[in-house]
């Protein structure tokens, strides 16, 4: 077994660092750059040598937002990674566990905390820290004593009344592609998600296989950082999660609007960026040789979607992801199959407008849409707009409320409908608050309704809501508000399943966004990942884009006129 051999200047380093990190509560940290100079890896690490970094990541985490050490100014979480990588890494396999037990004896005594008035539910039990197989006896004491310690006032972490926020430094002089900041962007992010993320257990594949799996990512040189990163978080399977995948792949785009209709991807805005023959309806077959779904196949594991529907709704656009400055297109335009050389627009030319076409298209606030029947689009709806609001619900006994968009403004849903639409507080949604002293445990509360205070000013009549993959978050949350309406139908398709307040953890390299909250319906059935309750499914259909027309709306008209669900 081949392992690096330390050079006399990295060990006389490593032994000062070391020495500088052996004080009990006068602990002090080396600097992160004092750290990494000091860190000797393997240039291609053996499968020990990997399981070791995946332990040492873990073990690291586990402890910094356990033990009360890292409430104090003088512990540098990020140096500390490095001088315990650089132990561990580098330590016969029987000499580690006990290599972890001096790095947590080092730190300092803990005191336990105290009983709290505060319910807690339990989302991680960190069960692993009790394997005294893999950790011996002794490390695996001193790991369910930190567990049950009072962490203080953690450093790399502040409770919010809406999320817990990560304080994590941000390195702008780091070298590009270094191994050592891409293992500890590993362990940064897969710790965080570890004990703070009540979505933890909604993943795709368990959360404790994604640690192992992209620290050896992190050790292949030749997968760039920002691959990684994408890849990584996109294991979270939440839609609020941001990657790279647009420069990942090309970063120019086919400048036309599309849809997806099942596996089938159809034209709905033309645009005017550049020159082309697109109508509305049109099917586009291949682009450069390949379909939109071989296309999309290739980046899905680099888009982080919460379901299906969210990445058709992201795949709409990414599909058309180039690095060419021109691409031939294969489509099918009324029956006809034609080809065409288009020219790509760059990605910042053409994002906005495929944001702006999927959350907030352009569409008055208020419509008739159908003969006695009155549309409210939630996407531009704010309180100036009560004087339009009240005369609408005085003129119509039959209302759609369009939640395909982001909405305009929060206070509508807790200011302006609640005089027109909740007759009495109802319970609307369940919230899981993550505990920052507290890992791996939540709070829950529900939140109501407010009511009218005029009865007088309630609307009488029937209410149909709309909803699809573009009602995401905030959207989300009004709708389980609305739900709450006596009679209300909700139409559509599944949401996008991203609900809940958004925090960010600062990485080496680069920030990401996530889900802060857990949100449930009050009965406990889970909004994230899944969507929200849905009467009836309508998907839009490949006739219907074809034809440029809107079948949910269609069938929001139809059940008000009298139609069965």
């Amino acid at each position: 077994m081949k392992r690096n051999l330390f050079t006399s200047s990295a060990v006389l380093l490593f032994s000062a660092l070391t020495l500088a990190c052996c004080g009990g509560s006068s602990v002090q940290s080396p600097s992160t750059e004092e750290a990494r100079a000091a860190l000797v890896l393997p240039e291609a690490p053996d499968s020990a040598q990997r399981s070791a970094a995946v332990q040492a990541a873990r073990i690291w985490g586990f402890v910094k937002y356990h033990h009360p050490a890292f409430a104090r100014k003088s512990l540098n979480a990020d140096a500390e990674y490095f001088t315990l990588l650089h132990r561990i890494i580098n330590a016969p396999d029987s000499a580690r566990n006990a290599v972890f037990a001096e790095w947590i004896a080092a730190l300092g005594p803990v005191s336990m905390r105290s009983d709290s008035s505060v319910k807690c539910e339990v989302f991680n039990d960190f069960a692993w820290i009790y394997d005294t197989l893999q950790l011996g006896a002794p490390l695996s004491r001193m790991l369910a004593e930190i567990r049950q310690a009072d962490p203080g006032k953690n450093r790399y972490v502040e409770q919010t009344s809406v999320n817990v926020s990560y304080i994590e430094p941000e390195y702008t002089d780091i070298p590009d592609e270094d191994i050592a900041y891409r293992l500890l962007g590993v362990a940064k992010f897969w710790n965080a998600v570890d004990s703070y993320s009540p979505n933890r257990n909604l993943t795709d594949r368990p959360w404790d296989e994604v640690l192992r799996d992209y620290t050896a990512m992190a050790f292949d040189s030749s997968v760039d950082f920002m691959a990684l990163y994408s890849r990584m978080v996109s294991e979270l399977c939440d839609s609020h999660v941001n990657s790279w995948f647009i420069p990942l792949f090309g970063g120019r785009f086919v400048p036309v609007v599309c849809r997806f209709a099942g596996e089938r991807l159809f034209v709905t805005d033309t645009c005017t960026l550049v020159p082309n023959d697109f109508r509305v309806g049109d099917e586009i077959l291949r682009i450069d040789g390949k379909s939109p779904v071989e296309r999309l196949a290739e980046l899905a594991p680099y888009m982080s979607c919460s379901n299906r529907a969210a990445l058709m709704r992201d795949g709409s656009y990414a599909s058309l992801l180039t690095a060419k400055e021109e691409v031939q297109l294969e489509y099918r335009s009324r029956g006809e199959l034609r080809t065409s050389t288009l020219s790509t627009v760059d990605g910042e030319h053409f994002v906005g407008r495929i944001y702006a076409n999927l959350y907030s298209p352009q569409k008055p606030t208020f419509e008739e849409v159908a003969d006695g029947i009155a549309c409210i689009r939630i996407g531009s709806l704010t309180c100036d707009d009560e004087p339009e609001l009240e005369e609408l619900l005085k003129r119509y006994d039959k209302l759609i409320i369009d939640l395909r968009a982001y909405p305009a403004e929060y206070d509508v849903i807790h200011k302006l409908l609640p005089e027109y639409l909740f007759p009495e507080a109802r319970e609307a949604v369940a919230v899981l608050l993550p505990q920052a002293d507290t890992p791996g445990t939540v709070v829950r509360w529900v939140e109501s309704t407010e009511r009218s205070s005029d009865s007088g000013r309630l609307f009488r009549g029937q209410v149909v809501l709309l909803v699809d993959a573009c009602s995401q978050s905030m959207s989300e949350y009004f709708t389980m508000f609305l739900q709450t309406i006596p009679g209300v139908v909700t139409i559509g398709s599944q949401t996008a399943g991203a609900d809940g307040n958004v925090t960010r953890i600062q990485l080496p390299y680069a920030s990401f966004s996530l889900t802060g909250l857990g949100v449930c319906y009050p009965d406990g059935l889970n909004a994230q990942r899944r969507g929200v309750k849905i009467d009836r499914v309508v998907e839009p259909t490949a006739e219907g884009l074809m034809q440029g027309r809107d079948e949910q709306m269609e069938a929001a008209i139809d059940c008000l006129n009298g139609a069965r669900i």
